[in-house]
């Protein structure tokens, strides 16, 4: 066969033989580089084995302990870091700030990386860093070398969500990628909500050291544990499985083929850089994830003084703050209006705040549904990533120190952003649909079916091309 590239964005493309053989995904090799058993068949049955066994084993994997570290500082402000750190003025709002410094030091070089090497061994390992990251912070003796941990634990956390974007794209359906996602970050409130749960028995405990210490000398070590079992357990891709069969991997590798979203292709690819930096739809997912930033930011730094500010105790946050990770009540506007002596209404007003993270979590979706092609997946994660560090750099520079405890400023800056969101979000959902129907018309104009053959689609995808260049691409909305 003698495979052909189309570029979608010409009005009639024309049909050009491809120049690299070597350019087709590494999942030809799972095949004895014969391209003619990618139409092998298989039962709904055994396709839901092997659906089954990713879910069990894979799903878990990335939603798992690491998580519940998230909401470490805010805690730790509570039970005595501000205080032995002596930090001053808008030191604490920096030591936040800073963190997503390092996550965006690192966001071009993870991408290269996780091309060039096996993920699982490279997502344990960073996973592994992370945790010491946090071990270490327990030694912090000053802003300075609260935040020097602070950039490395950010660094080494920006190797987290690209992955796991990744990830979903290698093993599910288009069908499948906003489900798996959601699963995903699920693990965050879940992990929250464990973590206050332990938080709140350190805060009985009156040792040598002081309660903040103890949160990230038990919490570090446990992600390091977990960062050792993702290096041993975690497959580099659906080919090299070890819960697979030889049979199932092969059905896993081509009921993902057949849905259009790739797997992991080894060559870097320049052109898809320059691709993903002229999609309109990369730029809108951009903004909204900068602007959920705003909104949603914050409270992992503040959530817990802002909790205090309105009456709780220190360990009283650790308990009251855990509905927060499921309930989502009431508008932003309505935690600024209520009056001061209404604390419980307050308190559900600041949990309706976590529905901001919806917005991200379907955008992380979107990359592994829309956007095909290695090298541009990854650009796209990385330019998601950029917004996202961006957006966690400026907001705690709203929470400013003199307004403690109620933060006026920062809330103010949850509404304009949310209703700023909303507009970006629907000028994305009217960009696809249109694109859907231009990519319609053009096949009808051209006599082309609109229901490309099954051995078409995988063998495009095996050539690792873009959206643009697959005239049969349909984006998800």
């Amino acid at each position: 066969m003698n495979p052909k590239i189309i570029d979608a964005t010409c009005p009639r493309a024309e049909m050009e033989p491809l120049k690299q053989p070597h350019g087709y995904d590494d999942a030809i090799n799972i095949f004895n580089e014969e391209p003619g058993e990618i139409d092998m068949d298989f039962t709904d049955k055994e396709a839901s084995v092997v659906r089954w066994k990713i879910d069990l084993i894979i799903v878990p994997m990335v939603t798992a302990i690491e998580y519940t570290v998230s909401g470490i500082l805010s805690t730790a402000a509570v039970y005595g870091l501000r205080t032995d750190l002596n930090l001053k003025g808008q030191q604490y709002s920096w030591a936040s700030s800073i963190f997503y410094f390092g996550f965006l030091v690192w966001q071009y070089p993870n991408s290269i990386f996780m091309q060039k090497l096996p993920i699982g061994k490279w997502i344990g390992s960073m996973i592994f860093m992370w945790g010491l990251c946090v071990a270490t912070t327990a030694a912090s003796t000053n802003f300075a070398t609260l935040a020097v941990n602070r950039f490395f634990l950010g660094l080494f956390e920006a190797s987290n969500n690209p992955t796991f974007t990744l990830l979903v794209s290698q093993y599910f359906t288009k069908d499948e990628h906003a489900l798996r996602s959601c699963i995903w970050w699920a693990g965050g409130p879940i992990g929250a909500f464990i973590g206050d749960g332990v938080s709140n028995g350190i805060g009985h405990v009156h040792g040598k050291l002081s309660q903040w210490q103890y949160l990230y000398l038990i919490f570090g070590p446990i992600t390091m544990l977990w960062g050792i079992i993702v290096f041993f357990a975690m497959p580099s891709s659906p080919m090299s499985a070890w819960f697979l069969t030889p049979r199932e991997r092969k059905i896993a590798v081509v009921r993902v083929l057949r849905n259009h979203t790739g797997l992991q292709n080894r060559e870097y690819k320049l052109y898809q850089v320059k691709e993903a930096l002229r999609d309109p739809q990369a730029w809108m997912m951009f903004s909204i994830v900068f602007l959920q930033c705003i909104p949603g930011g914050g409270l992992n730094a503040f959530n817990k003084i802002i909790l205090t500010g309105l009456g709780f105790s220190s360990v009283e946050s650790t308990i009251v703050a855990m509905p927060e990770h499921a309930v989502q009540l009431v508008s932003v506007l309505l935690a600024v209006a209520l009056p001061t002596d209404r604390k419980m209404s307050r308190l559900g007003a600041v949990y309706s705040l976590l529905t901001c993270t919806v917005s991200y979590i379907m955008c992380m979706s979107l990359i592994s549904s829309n956007i095909a092609g290695f090298t541009k997946k990854m650009t796209v994660s990385v330019m998601i990533f950029v917004g996202y560090c961006v957006g966690q750099i400026i907001t705690p520079q709203f929470f400013l120190s003199n307004e403690a405890p109620t933060y006026p400023t920062g809330f103010r800056a949850y509404f304009i952003t949310s209703s700023m969101m909303i507009v970006v979000e629907a000028a994305l959902m009217f960009y696809l649909l249109n694109e859907n129907k231009r990519r319609d018309e053009h096949a009808l104009k051209l006599g082309e079916s609109q229901t490309t053959s099954e051995n078409r689609v995988i063998q495009t995808d095996l050539l690792d091309l873009t959206d643009w260049e697959r005239t049969e691409f349909r984006y998800a909305w």
